[in-house]
């Protein structure tokens, strides 16, 4: 996969590699959602999500992939887009297995009439 020009070794059709992945994603859903961030000033809170994000990031690629991706810049747009890149990346790899599984497993209504 290749992220603003970095190129991360990583595969979405590995069982290992996706449980971390999802572990991470509940982690963000989980830090986002927490009250203190609330209460920090913008600032403070634009720069919170983005650590949030660079933690996903290291956390399921590799210690210092965020660094080199983002270069040590707190914009939370950007951020934003990487992390639905990445989203989106599991996501059609997950869509081109089950389309190439659905060839060879039995459809919904021929399994309900055996």
């Amino acid at each position: 996969m290749n992220i603003k020009g970095i190129e991360i070794d990583f595969d979405f059709l590995d069982a290992d590699n996706v449980e971390k992945f999802e572990t991470e994603a509940k982690k963000v859903i989980e830090k986002t959602e927490k009250k203190e961030i609330v209460e920090l000033s913008y600032a403070e809170a634009l720069r919170k999500e983005c650590e949030i994000v660079e933690d996903f990031i290291d956390n399921v690629f590799g210690k210092g992939i965020s660094e080199q991706i983002f270069k040590g810049k707190h914009n939370l747009g950007e951020h934003i887009q990487v992390f639905q890149l990445i989203v989106d990346e599991k996501n059609k790899k997950q869509e081109e297995l089950e389309k190439i599984m659905s060839r060879y497993l039995p459809r919904k209504e021929e399994r309900r009439r055996k």
